[in-house]
């Protein structure tokens, strides 16, 4: 995470800053390792993967339901670095059903992260912005949405023991 401080503060991922000239592509390669990664978790959920994504992996230009966003958990900033580097993990895959049908369709969303990025993933749902834009291997920018779980109470309390964790470390 070299970069972490610069994208924090522009609160955008430029492609062609990461990838150089050949970002168009590389992004599209990225986006196709977030598609795998969505279909592993739909098939550990014994849910079909929905074909516009199994094509898609073989493809130069494709459409998809599927939409990403990326957004910032700035409760896990409050961690020092070396507690928030290993924070890894899988949020829950929720399906959803439309109003007028008593079964579930094809709607989902999902999340995973890497210690403060979310990557949010809406298969056939409209991506709710406050989590960051909306993107399909489609942009050269990326933009960061927000989110912050803890209530204020809960918010506090955390900041409180890692201030008082830190202040230990520093007298040993």
């Amino acid at each position: 995470m070299g970069n972490e401080g610069l994208v924090l503060r522009r609160g955008f991922i430029d492609f062609e800053e990461v990838y150089g000239d050949g970002w168009e592509d590389s992004q599209r390669n990225l986006y196709k390792y977030f598609v795998k990664s969505f279909g592993c978790r739909l098939i550990d959920a014994e849910t079909a993967v929905p074909e516009d994504m199994v094509e898609l992996l073989s493809q130069a230009k494709f459409r998809t339901r599927l939409r990403l966003s990326f957004a910032v958990n700035e409760d896990i900033l409050i961690l020092p670095e070396k507690y928030r580097c290993g924070f890894i993990g899988k949020g829950d895959l929720l399906t959803w059903a439309s109003r007028s049908a008593p079964s579930p369709d094809e709607s989902f969303t999902w999340n995973e992260h890497v210690s403060w990025l979310t990557i949010y993933y809406w298969y056939n749902r409209a991506p709710d912005g406050a989590y960051g834009s909306e993107w399909i291997a489609n942009a050269k920018f990326i933009y960061l949405g927000s989110l912050a779980p803890l209530d204020e109470a809960t918010r506090l309390d955390l900041i409180g023991k890692m201030r008082n964790c830190c202040e230990s470390e520093e007298r040993q």
